[in-house]
């Protein structure tokens, strides 16, 4: 977001074609990130840069940012295999609905 905000706005400006069903309010959040990318980068950096002085704690810090990547990956894949591919979480163990329920209407 920081580095590419041109990016970030061109894909913005694309989504209300692509995901014609979501309404205006719902990219909202999108939209405030081009104001507030920049922000959270720099924050971010300068922890990085108080905190992990050592090449054994900048590597450390890396294996958690991956850790953090690897969660946000599987994530993406159970909401895939759930929603596309209509394999939803424990398909393979059992028939019954083991997963979040919803709220009662």
């Amino acid at each position: 977001e920081l580095f590419a905000p041109q990016i970030h706005q061109s894909r913005l400006d694309s989504w209300p074609r692509h995901y014609p069903w979501i309404e205006a309010a719902g990219y909202e959040y999108f939209r405030s990130r081009l104001a507030q990318a920049r922000r959270d980068v720099e924050h971010g950096l300068r922890i990085t840069l108080e905190h992990y002085r050592t090449r054994e704690a900048q590597e450390r810090m890396l294996d958690i940012l991956q850790f953090k990547l690897d969660v946000l990956w599987s994530m993406l894949d159970a909401m895939s295999m759930a929603y596309e591919l209509e394999r939803p979480p424990y398909h393979t163990v059992t028939r019954e609905r083991v997963w979040h329920r919803g709220l009662a209407s």
